[in-house]
């Protein structure tokens, strides 16, 4: 919910970039380029190397703490996340945001990869096309469909809900958006302490 939230309001807001959906700004960086719109094409440019830069991140992290983040690595990383949304919240409808914009993909880039698996499954937290697929198979997999069914779909049920929000605080309280994934990251924190 967190991730489809940040990727709607910072579409609406920020000169339609997504912050967790990456595919989305590799087609828009090419698009950038082909119209020779440079600076867009720089920040989507950049989100993509700074998520990438969170994943990696994220595996340092767990190869310090062993094979996985630890509850406390995680729920630090909701904090630190929920910080920058609060802050890019603050600035409201500041242009220059970019820098947020940029340290926002990379803890969404950690974040994926701290939370890959939940409940026995490979979930992306941050982009929703992995888990589409993983959904299509379960319901043709013959074997305990019900709890992978159930996983993936709530994992799309909660990226779509969470864009809704995100959307609905772009459009009716454009200055603050951002306190809407701020909210559902700290519940997010609170819920992983």
């Amino acid at each position: 919910a967190t991730a489809g939230s940040v990727d709607a309001a910072a579409y609406l807001l920020r000169e339609q970039v997504f912050v967790a959906n990456m595919t989305g700004n590799t087609v828009l960086l090419a698009i950038s380029l082909l119209r020779h719109q440079y600076s867009g094409a720089a920040l989507r440019g950049g989100l993509i190397a700074t998520f990438l830069a969170g994943v990696m991140i994220s595996q340092l992290l767990a190869r310090i703490a062993g094979e996985r983040p630890t509850k406390f690595q995680r729920a630090a990383l909701l904090g630190i996340q929920a910080f920058v949304l609060l802050l890019l919240a603050w600035k409201g409808a500041a242009a220059d945001t970019h820098l947020l914009l940029l340290l926002l993909a990379v803890m969404l880039g950690v974040q994926n990869s701290a939370f890959r698996y939940i409940g026995g499954f490979h979930l992306n937290t941050t982009f929703i096309t992995g888990d589409l697929e993983q959904l299509g198979e379960a319901i043709v997999d013959r074997q305990h469909p019900r709890a992978k069914v159930s996983a993936f779909l709530m994992s799309w049920i909660g990226y779509a809900g969470g864009a809704l929000l995100g959307a609905f605080g772009a459009f009716d309280f454009p200055q603050s958006a951002f306190l809407v994934p701020a909210v559902l990251t700290l519940a997010s924190a609170l819920a992983v302490a």
